[in-house]
């Protein structure tokens, strides 16, 4: 009974584990994670949010203004006008007194103005639309930094795995020809440098091996904080190093966002030059306005009116046309600073583009050059773990001396760590590859 019981509580913790673990089998599922995950993936959205009601704001300015109008007002005490004598039919030189007017007034209307002719609010709408597709385009930029960050620290892992792996095959190795040195000191058969020289290719063997482990727990932990987890949240990479190893340069790579944003910052800017332009052409406004008020000796607004009654109603439209004719030169300079920020832009945009052609071929050209570089050092680290074998089993037999078995294992070493670089640099360039490939 009791083992039953530990064995549910083995599988309960087991699947709660499971539950809790994101797996991650390549670099593009790390990716994928992270498009919903990652803080300035997520934040840069919400920024793309809000110029779409900026864009909607902007082009509401091109809708009809309509404005409701109403008041009530309590005259207190009725100014008094002081009437000639005779208007009343009194005698000349004197004046008499009279209150015109009611104590309460109604008043109500409606007020509708659209423009009819208004260029700069025109290419404000236009400005507004064109900044939000930039914006668009800078959700792939940011992207684009994110995945690069991502790919950085997910090659590391897989890195510092390979180094690891390297490093317990290369520490027990140094273990053992630690060992036989040792015996043979004791013997009588090598001195005391021999030895030293043994130890000291283990220690630096074992110093590889807890940098490589330690490296590769960061490397998971900064890729946690990258695809927005905790530090409880468990992520487990199923991936093998040579399932990374390969990517396709013929496949084409997609456009850079970098360019579209430099494209895009040249129409806006041309799209200033014109609305700087615009200020030379006149504005026209159509206005209707309806209005209605009456006037009561007693505070009863809708029934039982015991002064005048009746409504008053008014109603008029209107055209109305500005032409500034002069303001001191300002819209003429201004007009002639964003011409030449559109002319800059464009430069910027033509360079960009030939810039990302010439980046495209250098990041195919590296991947080529590292991935030849890297199987020839991978060639020549088990060629020199080959030769240290051959002299080691020389060494066994008596026939060459021990200084020749330590100088093939320090060698090893040395091709060991410039395989690891060889492979650093090939991932490197994998994945600015892969990165290429992706369409942002």
């Amino acid at each position: 009974m009791l083992n039953r019981i530990i064995l549910i509580i083995v599988l309960t913790i087991t699947a709660t584990t499971s539950e809790c673990q994101t797996v991650f089998r390549s670099v593009e599922e790390v990716w994928k994670y992270a498009d919903t995950h990652n803080i300035t993936i997520r934040t840069i959205n919400f920024e793309l949010k809000k110029s779409g009601y900026a864009t909607k704001q902007a082009c509401s300015t091109l809708l009809p203004q309509v404005n409701a109008t109403g008041s009530y007002t309590d005259n207190i005490a009725l100014q008094t006008t002081l009437i000639p004598g005779p208007v009343l039919g009194r005698p000349a030189g004197t004046y008499g007194t009279l209150q015109f007017g009611e104590q309460f007034a109604y008043a109500g209307g409606i007020n509708a103005q659209m423009n009819i002719l208004n260029l700069q609010n025109w290419y404000s709408a236009r400005m507004a639309r064109q900044t939000e597709e930039m914006n668009m385009d800078s959700v792939g930029a940011t992207r684009k930094s994110v995945y690069q960050q991502l790919a950085t620290q997910y090659y590391s892992y897989l890195l510092m795995q390979e180094a690891a792996r390297l490093a317990e095959q290369t520490t027990g190795v140094a273990d053992s020809v630690y060992q036989s040195a040792s015996n043979k000191y004791k013997e009588g058969l090598v001195n005391e440098a021999n030895v030293d020289v043994a130890k000291l290719n283990l220690e630096r063997a074992q110093q590889t091996q807890i940098t490589a482990h330690y490296q590769m727990l960061t490397a998971g932990n900064t890729l946690k904080a990258l695809l927005g987890m905790t530090l409880k949240d468990s992520v487990r990479i199923e991936s093998k190093l040579s399932d990374n190893t390969k990517a396709d340069i013929a496949e084409g790579f997609k456009e850079d966002p970098s360019i579209r944003l430099s494209l895009w910052r040249a129409k806006i800017n041309l799209t200033q030059y014109r609305q700087a332009n615009s200020a030379f052409v006149p504005t026209l406004n159509i206005l209707y306005n309806y209005a209605d008020q009456r006037f009561d000796k007693t505070f009863e607004p809708i029934d039982g009116a015991t002064g005048v009654a009746g409504w008053f109603p008014s109603q008029y439209w209107s055209l109305q046309a500005s032409w500034p004719l002069f303001t001191s030169g300002s819209r003429y300079f201004q007009s002639k600073k964003n011409k030449l920020n559109y002319l800059e832009s464009m430069e910027q945009y033509e360079n960009a583009k030939n810039q990302s052609a010439i980046n495209d071929e250098n990041i195919r050209l590296n991947y080529q050059k590292a991935i030849a570089v890297l199987a020839k050092a991978e060639d020549v680290m088990n060629l020199s773990y080959d030769n240290y074998r051959h002299i080691a089993n020389r060494y066994e037999a008596g026939i060459a001396p021990i200084d020749d078995r330590l100088n093939a294992f320090r060698d090893y070493l040395d091709y060991q760590n410039q395989y690891l670089n060889s492979l650093s640099d090939m991932l490197i360039q994998l994945y600015q590859v892969k990165i290429r490939q992706q369409y942002f």
